[in-house]
């Protein structure tokens, strides 16, 4: 996440173990104390540990490093090496190396002896994971974020409408009258203002605590599904609430 990005052709360089050039400077935390040739690309292997990634390459990229290793000597997990501040003074390549491959790099340089081992650094064009990291943070946890507000508000929005609708059990316990034609009184309602047909001898019908009247199943899919008032006049149809301490006092006041 700092430093140059290597091109199509890649960097060829010789590789140099910091554990064999510089025994007590394995980590690359402080500079080479003897700066490497200038006159070759030098590959330098440092391991994982005691500073940060880019501190690390800003002491080898100020010894001389054409580009830098950083081995892991313990998992065989693959990380991106980040690095907080300005970094635009590393401008030399820089890669992370999981144990397998640290370990494997070190026995080919051993094996190679005194000839040294060339190596060569190539871009991989199937799998950047800075690339990842980024789409990450710049897609997916947005959509994670919208997707968990978004599971929020149909929770409130759940609760509000809840809140909203009277309960069954209470509704059930409204009386029920069964309507007869030769009872009918004037002025009383003859038709349901809810699906508006007229009632019918021996039709049941809710009355509400407002005294206005309607079809048992109009009414109770009205109160339970859409709203607790009367079509009529808005009235709640269910109690005043104990928990409602600012109406309860006025209600009080006014007694």
């Amino acid at each position: 996440m700092f430093g140059s990005h290597l091109g199509d052709d890649g960097l060829m360089g010789k590789l140099l173990m910091v554990e064999d050039y510089e025994p007590d400077n394995i980590d690359g935390c402080s500079p080479l104390a003897k700066h490497v040739d200038a006159s070759e690309s030098w590959i330098i292997l440092i391991e994982r540990g005691g500073c940060g990634f880019v501190e690390k390459v800003r002491n080898m990229q100020a010894s001389g490093a054409a580009a830098v290793l950083v081995g892991d000597p313990w998992y065989d997990l693959p990380i991106t090496m980040y690095a907080s501040g300005d970094t635009s003074d590393v401008h030399i390549p820089s890669s992370f190396v999981a144990r397998s491959q640290y370990n494997g790099l070190r026995q080919a340089a051993r094996d190679a002896g005194s000839k040294g081992l060339n190596i060569k650094l190539v871009r991989n064009e199937y799998y950047e994971l800075p690339f990842l990291d980024v789409l990450f943070i710049t897609i997916l946890s947005p959509m994670l974020m919208m997707g968990f507000i978004y599971v929020l508000y149909r929770l409130r929005l759940r609760q509000h409408r809840l809140r909203d609708l009277a309960p069954t059990d209470f509704v059930n316990s409204l009386p029920v009258k069964t309507f007869y034609h030769s009872k009918y009184r004037e002025g009383e309602p003859a038709e349901c203002a809810i699906c508006l047909d007229d009632f019918d001898d021996e039709d049941e019908l809710r009355v509400l605590p407002c005294r206005h009247q309607y079809h048992v199943k109009c009414i109770d899919r009205w109160l339970t599904t859409r709203k607790k008032f009367c079509p009529i006049c808005k009235q709640n149809v269910c109690p005043v609430s104990e928990s409602s301490p600012l109406l309860s006092s006025r209600l009080r006041s006014i007694v």
